[in-house]
C-alpha cells in the first residue's frame, strides 16, 4: 500500500500528542525558533523551524513537536522529539518526515525559546 510507511509516523504522532496533552495539564507550553542539521535517507540538509515544548521550566527536559523548512531541498519537515531547555536556548533531537524526499529523517537542533 502506498501509505503503509506513514503508519509508524502516525502512531508516534498520536503517542507524542497524548504525552504533550497530559504534560500541558501540569505545565505551561513554551515556543522556540531555531536551526537544525537534518540527516538520513542518504542526504543531509540545514533547516529552520519552530517548536512547541511540553514544559516551560528552564534547565529541564521537554517533549517537542515542530515544523522545519529544509533549505537545500526546499521541503517541509514535521517532527517530534526531545529537547533540553536552558535559560534562553534549547538543544533538541528529532525524528521527522520529509515531504520532498518522502522519507523519515533525523535532526539535531539549537535555538532560542520563550513563553509567548
Amino acid at each position: 500500500m502506498k501509505y503503509s510507511r506513514l503508519a509508524p509516523i502516525l502512531a508516534i504522532g498520536v503517542a507524542v500528542t497524548t504525552a504533550l496533552t497530559a504534560q500541558s495539564v501540569k505545565a505551561d507550553p513554551a515556543f522556540g525558533f531555531g536551526l537544525s542539521y537534518v540527516f538520513g535517507g542518504g542526504s543531509s540538509d540545514v533547516a529552520v523551524g519552530a517548536r512547541v515544548f511540553s514544559d516551560d521550566a528552564p534547565r529541564n527536559g521537554a517533549l517537542s513537536i515542530g515544523l522545519d523548512y529544509k533549505i537545500g531541498s526546499q521541503s517541509l519537515r514535521p517532527n517530534i522529539g526531545a529537547a533540553y531547555l536552558d535559560d534562553d536556548v534549547y538543544g533538541d533531537v528529532s525524528i521527522g518526515y520529509d515531504f520532498g524526499a518522502q522519507g523519515i529523517d533525523f535532526g539535531l537542533g539549537v535555538g532560542g525559546w520563550g513563553q509567548f
